[in-house]
């Protein structure tokens, strides 16, 4: 079975869909949480200085409808037919509209 590490800060956020795609699947996982305050030191280590990221036996994925789209093919959530798996990405995509909708809540500028 794969060792998945899941990193972001401690907040809901971008993370959320994939935490709901690990809840659903009822696969483990790390939830590894950032602060804000420790940002900083980890960005330059992130693949392009964002968050989350997924390691999946040590491979890293990053960009989080990437990972959401991962972890719903994990699942077997993300259709059988190209109609089927088109509806999967227009739910994903719907989500992170949503998410763009709210960039002003994070009032660190640089959690943003």
């Amino acid at each position: 079975m794969p060792q998945y590490k899941l990193t972001y800060f401690n907040l809901r956020g971008r993370a959320e869909i994939s935490r709901y795609l690990f809840a659903y699947s009822g696969k483990q996982y790390e939830d590894h949480r950032i602060e804000a305050a420790d940002w900083p030191k980890i960005k330059p280590t992130i693949p392009f200085g964002k968050l989350p990221i997924l390691e999946v036996d040590g491979v890293i994925i990053h960009q989080s409808l990437a990972i959401a789209r991962y972890l719903a093919r994990d699942a077997g959530l993300a259709g059988q037919t190209p109609v089927e798996q088109a509806l999967a990405d227009a739910i994903v995509d719907t989500i992170d509209d949503f998410m763009t909708l709210f960039p002003w809540a994070e009032k660190n500028q640089d959690v943003r």
